[in-house]
């Protein structure tokens, strides 16, 4: 199957050309006139999730997708092709699933409740994740032949691709027979635990995950995260044996199911959601981990810790710390670190039970996503000559996640997250409130901000004593589980109006991009539909979670020690 969760089906129309099937391509369609009324709709990888296009065409009536890799974006406009270079060949297909998981990932009949025996499904119909026409991929030189002959309105410059004539919109010149045979059955996923019990307090967690699953080969994704966790395995393994013991338990998690939608990571966490929301610290995710350039993206509280592991970290290519080379190439002292949205298995920790998560690794520019050819050849060749980089991510991971072990308070800085939330309400605010007073909740974050800078002043003064009484090392415990618990308050358990499984109040993926994030989800949907009441409605529920935030922090810090 080249598209997971395509409807089966044999639909026939006349083709429309979409450009990348966003909203405003769609928009653009009906403002000249151009009904996708049982037409085929052919559009192009790019700028949002795969499972985002067919899903924006179904509402528009479109009979059925085609999605194609067009040259300008990752073919040979970028450079060479496959096996000269690292770019997409013309008959490379990039495959991958389409189901909704900007609704709900994992398992499309158990939404929010673990996929296991005993568990009651709902039926297909029921699912909001699943697709509604049937889709496929196509390689570029296949879309070749039915852009050429399309006819009608020639398309707007901005849609123009790579192929040397002019594209143009449709319909008219090409029809299209679209026809789908996929068998649809439930089969295991199989994720594999292993752990590492802590001696000092074993019922803290540090999960490091990588889904062991691919589309073909899958050399870069994602083996290459399944094989640095491997190898974090066996030196952790090494030191345990030596008789070295973690404080807190360290788990190492192989995911199954990932390309089909998050579906051993959302299964798993559901599963055993309230051990995980009382007791996991950080969730740190490896997919795709080899090439060239150093990234992460994370929650606003971990930024500190990965900065300063990169400083610590040689990146073996470059002969510098990994951060000197990343902070060379982004032209930054300071270089970004992005936020999250979904599309990997951080999703289900961060969004559902609000465990604060981190996605780490490298890359390198190349066009074989999701295609055979990303194999050994390519990764050796153009990617990680001797896989120096999956030897400096498992370094790097390893590293942090025995930092977050061991640590006496945990490297979590939440008065960096309150200043990131002020930043994104100074957004909402230039899009317009819709006449409703941020007043609240601006003074909210600020209350946060100081609660959480006067708890880690706290921590860290109890750190720098050489002896600590009982008293304080209670204090200790309370710190910690008030930096665990900052971000459970970020949660709601009513979840989003839109989408009752993302839980959390300041990250989501959005509901038109799927994998890009959508900071402060509620007020932007709402600002989009120009709602005033559910804005306010928004504002609220973000205001409260902000003062149980500030609460866990004060009352940490409330004691007979510290006053």
């Amino acid at each position: 199957m080249d598209n997971a969760y395509s409807p089966s089906g044999t639909v026939e129309g006349e083709l429309v050309y979409a450009n990348y099937g966003q909203p405003q391509d769609f928009e653009e369609l009906e403002k000249r006139g151009i009904s996708l009324k049982d037409k085929i709709v052919l559009v192009r990888y790019g700028k949002n999730f795969r499972g985002v296009k067919p899903d924006l065409a179904a509402q528009h009536g479109a009979a059925g997708v085609l999605i194609y890799s067009d040259p300008e974006d990752d073919g040979y406009l970028k450079g060479d092709v496959y096996p000269k270079g690292p770019w997409r060949p013309k008959d490379a297909i990039q495959r991958g699933s389409i189901l909704s998981i900007y609704r709900y990932p994992g398992d499309p009949l158990t939404p929010g409740t673990p996929s296991i025996e005993g568990v009651e499904r709902i039926q297909p119909e029921q699912a909001a994740s699943l697709p509604k026409i049937p889709t496929t991929p196509i390689s570029y030189e296949a879309a070749e032949g039915l852009l050429k002959t399309l006819e009608g309105e020639k398309a707007p410059e901005e849609w123009q691709g790579g192929f040397p004539f002019e594209y143009k919109i449709g319909p008219g010149g090409t029809k299209v027979n679209l026809s789908l045979d996929i068998e649809y059955s439930q089969k295991p996923v199989n994720d594999v635990i292993v752990k590492i019990p802590g001696v000092k307090y074993p019922k803290q967690t540090i999960v490091i995950g990588a889904h062991r699953d691919t589309w073909a080969y899958g050399s870069k994704d994602n083996t290459s995260g399944w094989a640095t966790t491997m190898e974090i395995a066996r030196s952790l393994g090494k030191l345990y044996k030596e008789g070295w013991r973690p404080d807190r338990t360290i788990i190492l998690a192989g995911w199954d199911g990932e390309e089909y939608g998050l579906i051993g990571s959302t299964e798993w966490v559901e599963e055993h959601k309230k051990e995980l929301t009382e007791n996991a610290v950080v969730y740190i995710n490896l997919d795709s981990v080899a090439g060239q350039n150093f990234g992460a993206s994370s929650v606003p509280s971990l930024n500190e810790l990965i900065y300063n592991i990169t400083k610590v970290t040689e990146n073996p290519e470059a002969k510098m710390t990994v951060f000197e080379d990343w902070s060379k190439k982004s032209g930054s002292e300071k270089p970004a670190i992005e936020q999250l949205g979904s599309g990997s298995d951080y999703t289900a920790f961060i969004q559902h039970i609000g465990v604060p998560s981190a996605d780490l690794g490298f890359s390198s520019p190349d066009g074989l996503y999701h295609s055979a050819y990303d194999n050994t050849y390519f990764l050796e060749r153009f990617i990680d000559p001797g896989y120096k980089q999956h030897a400096a991510a498992a370094k790097l991971t390893g590293s942090m996640a025995l930092r977050l072990a061991n640590a006496d308070v945990l490297p979590l800085k939440y008065s960096d997250y309150a200043l990131s939330i002020k930043n994104l309400i100074n957004d909402i605010e230039k899009h317009g409130t819709l006449g409703i007073d941020l007043t609240g909740v601006k003074k909210q974050v600020d209350e946060w901000e100081a609660a959480a800078k006067e708890l880690e002043q706290y921590g860290a003064k109890l750190t720098n004593k050489t002896a600590l009484s009982k008293n304080e090392l209670q204090q200790l415990l309370k710190i910690n589980e008030a930096l665990m618990q900052q971000e459970r308050d970020l949660t709601n358990e009513k979840g989003l109006p839109s989408r009752e499984w993302f839980k959390h109040q300041i990250w989501a993926p959005g509901l038109t991009t799927g994998y890009a994030a959508q900071p402060l989800p509620a007020l932007v949907e709402a600002q989009q539909a120009n709602d005033a009441q559910k804005f306010k409605e928004a504002v609220k529920e973000l205001e409260k979670s902000l003062e149980r935030a500030t609460k866990t922090a004060k009352a940490a810090i409330e004691s007979e020690s510290y006053s």
